[in-house]
């Protein structure tokens, strides 16, 4: 088991409530990382920190000048294409292709989700594949409930069908209950951190801790943009929901 003790002491604690200021950037903490990271797990770390590049890229494919730093890839890799993760390419070259989907991203995250989960099992990490197996469940619930309320065929939206949704009917119906889509995200966002507690595990500088830690710090950061003149859309291109 790898000890991240001198790493995780480097990194600053996570502010009390969402919307509070953290005293390093996502950015900076994914630098951070990747800089001290045993050699051995530099594929798991970028697994993780593709999700940026992922969003940064979907971002650019659809004209916006938006970028969010913490990624593998910087906006000039982007733009030139250049160091790719494969499932960036193959995405790439379905699009070409044409895909048959109301919203073509969700293959986009769907790749993503698969390469994510290929390389935490292939590591054995017991925190990724906890942890990404829930948000594709909440995901698919988040979907099938959208869906239900809108029209239309779940099947064309979901991602990873091989997954089914446990019983959400209790996030159902906190759902309903919130006044406004900015309660609705961040209520999303604490069963997000109550279930990153329950899946890092009691080792508190292992590589599960540290992912864990990564994965709480991008959570904090979307917040941490969060104005009173909240915009629901700028706040979803931070990523949320995602």
């Amino acid at each position: 088991m790898s000890n991240y003790y001198f790493l995780m002491c480097l990194l600053p604690p996570m502010p009390a409530e969402l919307g509070e200021k953290i005293p390093l950037g996502f950015g900076e903490i994914a630098d951070a990382v990747r800089r001290n990271i045993d050699s051995e797990h530099n594929d798991i770390v970028a697994a993780q920190l593709n999700a940026v590049d992922a969003f940064n890229w979907e971002q650019m494919d659809q004209g916006r000048d938006f970028f969010v730093a913490g990624g593998v890839l910087s906006r000039e890799d982007l733009a030139s294409q250049k160091d790719y993760p494969a499932f960036l390419r193959t995405f790439r070259e379905e699009k070409e292709r044409g895909i048959n989907r109301p919203y073509i991203y969700d293959r986009l995250w769907e790749l993503y989700y698969n390469h994510l989960l290929a390389v935490a099992e292939s590591q054995a990490c017991r925190f990724l594949t906890d942890y990404i197996s829930w948000e594709i469940e909440l995901r698919l619930a988040l979907t099938a409930m959208r869906v239900r309320e809108k029209g239309g065929n779940i099947e064309e939206h979901a991602i990873l069908s091989s997954f089914r949704p446990r019983d959400y009917s209790n996030l159902a119906a906190q759902i309903k209950s919130k006044k406004n889509p900015l309660e609705v995200e961040r209520y999303l966002d604490e069963e997000r951190l109550r279930q990153i507690y329950k899946s890092e595990g009691i080792y508190g500088f292992s590589l599960d801790a540290l992912l864990a830690y990564m994965t709480r710090a991008a959570i904090y950061s979307r917040w941490e943009k969060i104005s009173e003149k909240f915009d629901i859309d700028t706040y979803l291109w931070q990523g949320g929901s995602k």
